[in-house]
């Protein structure tokens, strides 16, 4: 089975930030499965952005078919990546996320993607998996033996797209029309999915946890950052944005000021961080690498989802790392949001302040252990493909 995928991440970001986000997890276990061809569709680029993001030099392969501003790599064994950097770079700058949108759209972008798919004689002979809620004109201008659509979040909930929230809504009503399926990663999405935009049909597939990173891997270390931050430890790991609750997280610290809350990860959402009072034990140890990120994990005696549950503010998520919480073993403290509900019977739910700080006094972990294989991406991606090969 020939596969002809599109992340919503550029490939660059991916490798230097680690296979951390549900695109990237993906694409590394659909590499392990056969010998079919597997290609990638990146994200439209600059030459600027690559410079200024130190981007530059990263895609190791060998480069087997170029045009002009358009690369096909052979970045391993029947994996290849079609890459396009562009010079447009104040379009890039004044059009914002609909340059995106443009650019997957682009006669020629798309044009070349046919012509890699005839110089490695897959041509029509390929299933599309589209992550993208940017590359809908991807899915629109390729013939595939099926389309598929991972609408993971609702990108119609996230203030960062809010400029562009009407192509947003026409590409998820798009994709609604040219896709044989579509497979998300909450049962909220589900319901909101199936009610707004009546997909041909529509399958749930939750995030899942890294097993060799999170569990396999013994060789364990305490990160050098954390060697001075006095005990208990109190972890939250993954990006800051619009979903943290900051007020609920600023009052918990108050109420448990013998309590070290750590925070390891991305800032996408500046203004949510400056909310967050910076407070004697709080502290932010930057991001970091997927390959080193379990270490932090593995060294907090507490994890945290402190996220927003008001339904206008959710985003339909399935935090992946409740399930990288779980498969450490350690007690998980959370907000009814973004999936963790259904998972009470393995983590802690609190309500407000005082019981998120009742919490962080004990952190003996009193719930049932989470079958890992069950949440594997491995099982993640072998339900994929079942419903790919044989339908619903």
């Amino acid at each position: 089975m020939n596969l002809l995928i599109v992340p919503f991440h550029d490939w660059r970001k991916i490798l230097i930030e680690g296979f951390r986000t549900r695109d990237a997890h993906f694409i590394e276990e659909l590499n392990k499965k056969n010998d079919d061809i597997k290609i990638i569709i990146n994200r439209p680029t600059t030459f600027l952005e690559i410079l200024l993001k130190r981007k530059r030099n990263l895609i190791n392969g060998e480069i087997i078919v170029s045009k002009g501003n358009y690369k096909l790599y052979r970045i391993s064994h029947n994996v290849y990546l079609i890459d396009y950097v562009s010079y447009d770079i104040l379009g890039q700058i004044f059009n914002g996320y609909k340059w995106f949108i443009n650019k997957y759209g682009s006669a020629k972008y798309i044009g070349f993607i046919k012509e890699c798919l005839n110089h490695l004689e897959v041509k029509d002979s390929f299933y599309l998996l589209n992550q993208n809620i940017l590359a809908y004109k991807i899915s629109e201008g390729l013939t595939a033996e099926k389309k598929v659509f991972d609408a993971w979040d609702n990108f119609m909930k996230f203030d960062v797209y809010h400029k562009i929230k009407g192509d947003i809504n026409k590409a998820y009503k798009r994709y609604s029309s040219i896709s044989d399926f579509w497979i998300t990663n909450s049962i909220d999405n589900v319901k909101n999915f199936q009610k707004l935009y009546s997909p041909q049909s529509l399958s749930l597939i939750k995030n899942g946890v890294d097993i060799v990173r999170f569990v396999e891997n013994n060789k364990s270390y305490l990160p050098d950052d954390m060697k001075n931050i006095p005990r208990p430890i109190v972890g939250f790991g993954g990006k800051i944005t619009h979903l943290i609750d900051t007020d609920l997280l600023n009052e918990t610290m108050k109420l448990s000021p013998s309590v070290s809350f750590v925070f390891v990860g991305q800032i996408l959402d500046k203004e949510v961080y400056d909310k967050i009072i910076k407070l004697e034990n709080f502290y932010y140890l930057g991001d970091k690498h997927y390959d080193l990120y379990p270490n932090y994990v593995k060294n907090f005696d507490i994890c945290t989802v402190p996220y927003v549950v008001k339904e206008e503010k959710k985003s339909g998520a399935n935090t992946i790392k409740v399930y990288e919480y779980l498969a450490t073993g350690k007690k998980v403290v959370g907000t009814r949001s973004n999936g963790l509900e259904d998972l009470e019977e393995y983590l802690f739910l609190a309500d407000n302040p005082i019981e998120f700080a009742q919490e962080m006094r004990d952190t003996k972990n009193t719930k049932k252990s989470i079958n890992v294989d069950e949440h594997s991406w491995k099982s993640k991606v072998d339900d994929f493909l079942k419903i790919l090969i044989n339908g619903k």
